[in-house]
């Protein structure tokens, strides 16, 4: 399994028990995450319904290992309702097992309703969604932002955003995440780091250029979001910044009431303090 799983004291070691075949009825599989299946499953002692991340150890390297503890420790870490909420990890039969909460689904997969649907069944109310979708990702991400220390994510797609059961967004798979230590929040410098293999659709080009960048490659990749949740070509978000995507959504309002899509703007206060 390698020291850098044994290392860490927030995974329990379970030997060759069957945790999770004695403890848990699988419902379904939800997907695949970074590095495992998903599985919605039920809890036989309390009857509640769970999501499992499911990491085989054999077949990962030494370095996507750590990865698996990068996630493991950052979700600990976040106790927010921007965040998918953690609730204990083990290691049986050489797999690693997340239990996390379950959700309603993922934007992913609720864009591509979206785009199936015709246009006159999305129009006003459609549109105020999208504008509720895209305010409540932007928080999550400054969560991440102005936390202490600072979480830059890297992997920001539609996958990696949940809906709530109550109907909040959050982010998960923090596999790729990186903290920045003792950083002031309103300069935010350049930092090098290794490669990001995150979604090359929703990856920011300084990330593929090379290993100096910050906090904003987060915030383009949240714009490119945003474009595809009001449904623009991603190539008019030219500044790669969130406010873009708000003045186009206003601009195309289905009924033109721009007073009150004003109040509802979406506002990354910190991204531009920090450009």
């Amino acid at each position: 399994m390698g020291n850098v799983l044994k290392e860490n004291k927030d995974i329990c070691e379970t030997s060759n028990k069957k945790t999770f075949d004695n403890s848990f009825e699988i419902i379904s599989k939800l997907g695949e995450g970074g590095y495992g299946q998903v599985y919605k499953v039920k809890y036989i002692y309390d009857h509640k319904y769970y999501a499992i991340k499911k990491c085989q150890l054999r077949d990962l390297s030494e370095k996507d290992k750590q990865n698996v503890l990068t996630e493991t420790t950052r979700l600990i870490k976040l106790r927010s309702n921007f965040v998918i909420q953690y609730y204990y990890s083990w290691i049986e039969c050489n797999c690693l097992y997340f239990q996390m909460e379950l959700c309603l689904d993922n934007l992913k997969n609720v864009l591509d309703i979206k785009k199936s649907l015709s246009n006159e069944m999305l129009m006003v109310s459609e549109y105020y969604v999208s504008y509720y979708i895209f305010y409540k990702l932007i928080q999550c991400v400054q969560y991440l932002h102005e936390s202490d220390p600072q979480i830059i994510h890297r992997d920001l797609k539609p996958d990696n955003v949940l809906i709530s059961m109550d109907g909040r967004i959050k982010l998960c798979d923090f596999g790729l995440a990186k903290e920045i230590v003792n950083i002031d929040l309103f300069h935010m410098s350049q930092v090098k780091y290794s490669n990001v293999v995150s979604d090359i659709n929703y990856q920011a080009p300084e990330s593929e250029i090379n290993n100096d960048y910050n906090h904003l490659i987060d915030v383009y990749s949240l714009s490119l979001i945003g474009a595809e949740i009001f449904g623009f070509d991603k190539n008019d978000i030219i500044d790669g910044k969130p406010n873009c995507v708000i003045r186009m959504a206003n601009e195309n309002l289905p009924i033109g009431n721009t007073e009150t899509m004003a109040q509802n703007e979406a506002i990354y206060r910190g991204h531009e303090k920090n450009e």
